[in-house]
């Protein structure tokens, strides 16, 4: 068994990258769908996600937070797989788990000005990324279209949101023009 060494400024620079150290693990989904809300918060989120967008390796869009009931407090800047999360993520045709990329951020806690106190009527919202698929780190090929559910995480660690996402592969990009040289 081979062991490898990391030297001394390696490990000080891994860690000295506090704002969102990255990190990736293969995680398999569980597929049970949606789960009760956690937590003891009263509030209930809704959330939109618009502009989706998946090209195979990632899922990006619009994240829209509202609240229908009670106050929510969010950390504005949320860290996908910390504040938001997709779980249970399946294959649109066969209903079968899949195999994904999940990126855990170790970001440093919210300042008091990072803290959003949200109350029905009002929306908030921010670009998102989840960085689901590598077929270059994983040799699989990923799926053209898969189910999740995406979470919210509240600042006091309950969730009071979930939405039902469909994504399915964007149009691949066309091919860059060849300046009137007709094609093989």
């Amino acid at each position: 068994m081979q062991v490898t060494r990391l030297s001394l400024g390696s490990v000080v620079l891994l860690f000295s990258l506090s704002a969102c150290t990255l990190f990736p693990f293969f995680r398999q989904a569980d597929g049970d769908g949606a789960v009760s809300p956690e937590g003891n918060s009263s509030a209930r989120a809704v959330l939109e996600l618009q502009n989706m967008e998946f090209d195979g390796e990632s899922l990006s869009g619009r994240l829209l937070v509202g609240v229908k009931e009670g106050s929510l407090t969010l950390d504005k800047r949320l860290v996908e797989n910390v504040s938001v999360e997709l779980k249970s993520i399946v294959d649109c045709v066969a209903h079968q788990p899949i195999d994904f990329l999940e990126v855990d951020s170790f970001p440093e806690p919210p300042r008091r000005d990072e803290l959003l106190t949200l109350s029905p009527g009002y929306w908030y919202g921010t670009d998102v990324r989840f960085s689901l698929f590598d077929e270059h780190l994983t040799g699989k090929q990923p799926p053209e279209c898969f189910e999740a559910e995406l979470q919210l995480r509240a600042e006091n660690g309950s969730v009071p949101g979930r939405l039902h996402v469909r994504a399915e592969r964007s149009a691949r990009p066309s091919s860059p023009l060849d300046g009137g040289v007709p094609g093989p």
